[in-house]
């Protein structure tokens, strides 16, 4: 039954991007060696990506890979790969062992998260890493060089903190104390 509710929620998900006329379904074997229908387009997928490892340069949907996941532009819609989910600029749901995007907004998860500059939503793994965010950091360790909202983790670190830090050892360098236990924050 949960397989089955996780299989139309991804459907969902993908639909705005299929019924489009541009709309097209990817299947990678291994980076750009792949086939798309029905308009051959492997470089601009709108709709379902599917394979071992893919690369696409821009992508609209849902893009489901085995070891890894890759848009070297521009992804909006869902990114899910076991081993690697990488794109610069990411709106919607990332999902991935090692999840990774320059600019964010919406769900990242994975064991490791990072995201190099900007992160609006929430980070969600065992390892939370980004330049700033606006949102909530949920982990093992959260870390934010500034950081907009909640970091609720065992270890959380922030250069410079506007919001609330809950965890066994909290770190944050302008908050009101640089470092406490169970609370620290700025308001």
């Amino acid at each position: 039954m949960k397989k089955l509710v996780f299989a139309l929620f991804l459907t969902a998900f993908t639909l705005p991007a299929i019924a489009g006329a541009n709309s097209n379904i990817k299947v990678s074997l291994w980076n750009t060696l792949a086939v798309a229908a029905p308009n051959h387009n492997i470089d601009e997928v709108k709709g379902l990506d599917l394979g071992i490892g893919s690369v696409t340069e821009e992508m609209t949907g849902l893009q489901f890979d085995f070891l890894y996941a890759n848009a070297h532009r521009e992804f909006i819609g869902v990114q899910w790969s076991w081993i690697y989910a990488v794109t610069p600029e990411f709106k919607g749901w990332q999902g991935a062992l090692l999840a990774h995007s320059d600019e964010f907004i919406g769900l990242q998860s994975g064991a490791v998260t990072y995201t190099e500059q900007n992160f609006i939503g929430a980070q969600w793994g065992f390892i939370n890493i980004t330049g700033g965010f606006e949102g909530a950091q949920l982990g093992f360790i959260n870390y934010a060089k500034d950081a907009n909202g909640l970091q609720l983790g065992f270890v959380n670190y922030a250069e410079h903190i506007y919001g609330l830090q809950i965890g066994l050892a909290n770190i944050a360098r302008n908050g009101y104390f640089p470092a406490m236990i169970i609370v620290n924050g700025r308001f």
